[in-house]
């Protein structure tokens, strides 16, 4: 193997010619041994080099089959994003009409899942992740895209009906946040007895005097002064069947039979009847219907704060009366 490192000589010897070996210096078999080291490991490197260059192993292989893979399914998810981008932009065309037409006013709008960028979540997850999320995101927008055009449909067709009634949506107390929202419609422990009874309003935290307003045109049907139960009451009745009902007031400012409209103040917060602290008892009915007067406030209210409400009415446990 190492016959390189050997080094011979001719010499001459009675007329012959003779080959005879010479011993190498330590120095010599060193530099030998460096070259032929240096030699291997240029061409193993060349080798591989050329190898790399035009010969793909099975992982590059299938990591360029995925990258066409990927880049064929973005280009995929640009077109539906496209298509999303303009049902979205329908649909808020369509809700600042139905805003404008019902409620006089500019639909609420609440930008601030609109700030997060898939980009910028892509720096934390993997790239395989991101795609599947951005799919999985594709799919659940449209899906609610469609759900979200099929009920302005119905909204369209009850509005268009000439016997659609708008049911009562003002809130009832002015300058009013969620973080005075009380106990909502259901089962809830009165502060009186302490066991679950059913609860069929809300309770709205106010100060004592505050203002009460009506919460849509309507004649007042009966006005109530008593010191039990539900206290000082109004009670409305409203176009399509819709009833009022305005509990522990204080001061009473309308009359049996007299018409009121929207906004108007008809009585103050109080604490008469049955009732923990001064707070007003809202509730509404249609015909004999209770209905949750939480599901009427989101014409009044930003998305966020009727949230809000929602989650606090039916997380709240215990009633004021």
């Amino acid at each position: 193997m190492f016959e390189f490192l050997k080094k011979k000589r001719v010499y001459k010897v009675d007329g012959d010619f003779q080959v005879r070996e010479k011993r190498m210096t330590g120095m010599e078999m060193l530099m030998k041994v460096l070259l032929f080291l240096v030699v291997t490991v240029s061409l193993s490197l060349v080798y591989y080099v050329i190898f790399a260059l035009l010969i793909d192993s099975d992982v590059e292989k299938q990591l360029k089959s995925e990258n066409e893979a990927y880049e064929q399914r973005y280009q995929e998810m640009v077109v539906r994003l496209e298509r999303l981008e303009d049902v979205t932009s329908g649909l808020e065309n369509r809700d600042d009409q139905l805003y404008e037409k019902i409620f006089h006013t500019n639909a609420p709008f609440d930008s601030r899942m609109a700030k997060v960028s898939l980009l910028e979540l892509g720096d934390s997850i993997a790239e395989k992740t991101l795609e599947a999320t951005t799919a999985r995101k594709i799919d659940r927008n449209e899906e609610r895209a469609r759900a979200i055009e099929a009920d302005f449909r119905r909204i369209y067709e009850l509005a268009a009906q000439s016997s659609f009634v708008c049911p009562p949506m003002k809130l009832p107390l002015k300058n009013f946040s969620y973080v005075r929202t009380g106990a909502g419609v259901g089962m809830k422990v009165s502060p009186f007895t302490n066991v679950p009874t059913t609860h069929y309003g809300l309770d709205m935290m106010a100060a004592s005097g505050d203002p009460v307003l009506c919460v849509a045109d309507g004649v007042v049907l009966n006005v109530i002064h008593s010191r039990k139960k539900q206290g000082n009451q109004v009670i409305i009745q409203h176009n399509g069947g819709y009833r009022s009902s305005y509990a522990h007031l204080s001061d009473i400012k309308v009359r049996q039979g007299a018409k009121v409209k929207k906004g108007q103040v008809i009585a103050t917060v109080g604490m008469s009847g049955n009732s923990f602290a001064p707070h007003l008892h809202y509730e509404v009915m249609r015909d004999t219907l209770t209905l949750d007067p939480v599901s009427f406030f989101f014409a009044d209210l930003m998305p966020k704060e009727y949230a809000d409400v929602v989650i606090l009415s039916a997380s709240t446990g215990r009633s004021m009366d």
